[in-house]
């Protein structure tokens, strides 16, 4: 059985450094926040960030995936791009063990475990992802341009993000309407530049 991935999101890379201490000078309300959030199409519980080195999350690629999930891409200067996915586990088991070694564009596929997470790689991409909290987390690169030290870095720091990191990550003002009229979906990008460059194989997300 071929185990379901990610949707596309587009990566338009205007950088953003999430830099808590910035956001310990003021306080956001926390029903902005999830207002914040609803008009993005997600939900608080279904924001997390992670910190890798180098990288920072470029603030347009921010969006919903699926239903209500959350995806955004950290990028470095010079080339590298780690795409975080984070939606609802559903019926897609995140052991991609069970369901043994698969095909994606052409390339075999193998899975490992590794420490908390599974361990997922073809000839050209490869992705990290585990469950929490119902939620499937997944951070995946193109093997050429991020090393899976990086990507396995990545995946140890991911967490869900707190209130100071959810101020930096959702954008300012999607509150704003009632959400009418605000961020557009990360995985519905337009035509044209802003189509993402995404690891082969991996193009499907698991809640629809």
């Amino acid at each position: 059985m071929t185990m379901p991935w990610r949707r596309t999101l587009p990566l338009l890379l205007l950088p953003l450094a999430v830099t808590l201490s910035a956001c310990g000078e003021g306080s956001v309300d926390r029903s902005e926040l999830e207002s914040r959030a609803r008009a993005l199409g997600t939900e608080p519980e279904m924001v997390y960030v992670t910190d890798v080195p180098g990288y920072t999350l470029a603030s347009q690629s921010v969006g919903v995936i699926g239903d209500h999930g959350f995806g955004g891409a950290y990028t470095k200067p010079g080339g590298g791009t780690i795409e975080l996915r984070v939606d609802e586990a559903g019926n897609a088991p995140v052991d991609c063990a069970k369901s043994g070694p698969d095909q994606a564009g052409g390339e075999k596929r193998t899975c490992e475990r590794d420490g908390e997470s599974w361990y997922r790689a073809s000839k050209s991409a490869h992705e990290y992802a585990r469950e929490d909290g119902g939620r499937v987390i997944r951070l995946s690169a193109d093997r050429e341009s991020v090393t899976r030290d990086t990507l396995r870095q990545a995946a140890k720091s991911v967490h869900q993000a707190d209130d100071g990191e959810l101020a930096e990550v959702l954008p300012e003002g999607a509150g704003d309407g009632g959400g009418q009229g605000g961020t557009e979906r990360g995985d519905l990008p337009k035509t044209g530049d802003g189509a993402p460059q995404d690891p082969a194989g991996m193009t499907e997300g698991t809640s629809g």
